[in-house]
């Protein structure tokens, strides 16, 4: 029996002498979605590696996506105007991922999206993001979700209130508290339509949403990928994401 094939989103770099923009996948992904038994594929976000009709097409090949962290989603996708606090952004990704991800849940492809991934799942929806948290989000507890020394980076920084009987409950063993490591400057203003909240963090910020009635169609604003398979949840999270996109498989 074949194991399910997973389209896995790429960042984007420019390098050598002629400034060429190359793709790449954090070998992290890799390893999770092997782990886990599937079969990753990295896609290409270059100009002219897709037309819009192509992504039809392209997920007639492969059992689920995946997408991942990165830069911000240009705000004009969801409706205001760039700010001066918005971080850089990869127009190559917004043109690629924010039409695969209404493909996806319209064909009801199994869809996983860690930080970036899970912002384009909020916004193909039509949800709204801050652009900046610490700039935008008032509330009376504070949480820098911008965590990046590479010390920080696998280690659980601050926890997330785990909504009762959602998947994600059901990913933490019951549990409705966890520790999350957190690389985000962003958050979720308003939710996508329909999505469903599954966790929010003790400033009020979304940090797990998933739409109803979809085989797996959810996301993560931490990186499940980081933290390894050796955390529960992590190994929960891409274990059941695996199983879905095999269960989707033709």
């Amino acid at each position: 029996m074949r194991k399910p094939i997973i389209a896995i989103t790429p960042k984007t770099w420019k390098g050598g002498d002629e400034e060429e923009m190359y793709c790449y996948v954090f070998p992290n992904f890799i390893h999770c979605v092997s782990a886990c038994g599937g079969l990753p594929v990295q896609l290409s976000c270059l100009e002219g590696s897709f037309q819009p009709s192509d992504f039809e097409n392209l997920l007639n090949h492969v059992d689920g996506v995946l997408f991942t962290g990165g830069p911000d989603i240009h705000p004009g996708l969801y409706g205001e105007e760039l700010l001066d606090c918005c971080g850089s952004l990869a127009p190559e990704r917004d043109a690629l991922e924010i039409p695969l991800m209404q493909k996806a849940l319209e064909m009801d492809k199994p869809v996983f999206g860690i930080c970036r991934g899970f912002q384009v799942l909020n916004v193909a929806t039509g949800g709204t993001m801050y652009q900046d948290l610490n700039t935008q989000h008032k509330s009376s507890t504070h949480i820098e979700h911008q965590r990046t020394k590479p010390e920080e980076r696998d280690r659980a920084m601050h926890t997330v209130n785990v909504m009762k009987d959602t998947p994600l409950q059901t990913f933490t063993g019951g549990l409705l508290q966890i520790g999350v490591n957190t690389l985000h400057h962003q958050g979720v203003k308003k939710l996508g339509d329909p999505l469903c909240s599954m966790a929010i963090a003790d400033d009020g910020i979304v940090e797990s949403a998933y739409y109803p009635g979809k085989k797996f169609a959810m996301g993560v604003q931490w990186h499940p990928e980081i933290l390894g398979l050796d955390n529960k949840v992590a190994n929960n999270l891409f274990s059941a994401f695996v199983d879905a996109c095999a269960k989707n498989m033709k």
